[in-house]
């Protein structure tokens, strides 16, 4: 499709318009790391108003963690999300502790790539961690399930499934949701959006030309997008 940024989100707007009721699904955590690849951060909330104000869109979803060891900037966010029209979907975010090990670097294949030298400052590296008593936890929450109960549950009052996510295992909701006749709308960015969803799904919506609301650079203030 050669058309500029302004008519492609034209065109999106136009096609999500012409749904009786869609409701849209965004995996918060996965939606930060695209602002790695556009280089820029989004605000939580202009993407929620963007969306209702799209007539056909009835709901807004937001799936995001609970940090319980530094809440404030989690609530703040909550705040934020509620304020702008969407419904929170939240949990604990979990620690899980990662053994310091090779297999914390890289893969024991990777391993096999580098040469003896390289090999021996790695090992140096994980023994003086262990020596210090380093402790590794990895957060982790992830709404893969809980996304796919959502629309399984909304499934007979929506004529579209648009979803912010570009996880690999929230294919098989919309396979389903295709196969009751849904139209499938994914949003994502270049190189960070699985083949599996690109396969189920009816169009796909490139975030960074869809978005119109305010963005920070990497020079501004860092804590403008996930952080914030």
């Amino acid at each position: 499709m050669n058309l500029s940024d302004n008519g492609k989100r034209k065109f999106y707007h136009e096609q999500l318009s012409k749904e009786t009721a869609l409701v849209a699904y965004l995996d918060l955590t996965n939606m930060f790391h695209w602002q790695d690849v556009l280089g820029w951060g989004f605000r939580v909330e202009d993407v929620i108003s963007q969306l209702c104000a799209i007539s056909t869109i009835k709901e807004v979803k937001v799936f995001y963690g609970l940090n319980e060891r530094n809440p404030n900037p989690s609530y703040a966010l909550r705040r934020r999300i509620g304020k702008a029209g969407a419904t929170l979907r939240t949990k604990p975010v979990k620690f899980i502790k990662k053994n310091i090990n090779e297999a914390l670097l890289f893969k024991r294949s990777t391993r096999t790539l580098f040469d003896d030298g390289v090999n021996s400052k790695m090992q140096e590296l994980i023994d003086e961690l262990k020596r210090l008593g380093t402790i590794i936890e990895e957060p982790k929450c992830n709404f893969d399930v809980e996304i796919a109960m959502e629309i399984m549950d909304d499934i007979e009052k929506v004529s579209a499934v648009l979803l912010f996510s570009g996880d690999s295992d929230l294919a098989a909701p919309l396979v389903r949701a295709k196969l009751k006749g849904k139209k499938i709308y994914v949003v994502g960015v270049r190189g960070m959006t699985a083949g599996e969803l690109h396969n189920a799904k009816d169009l796909y919506i490139d975030f960074g030309k869809f978005y119109q609301g305010k963005k920070a650079y990497k020079s501004e203030n860092p804590a403008f997008g996930g952080t914030a």
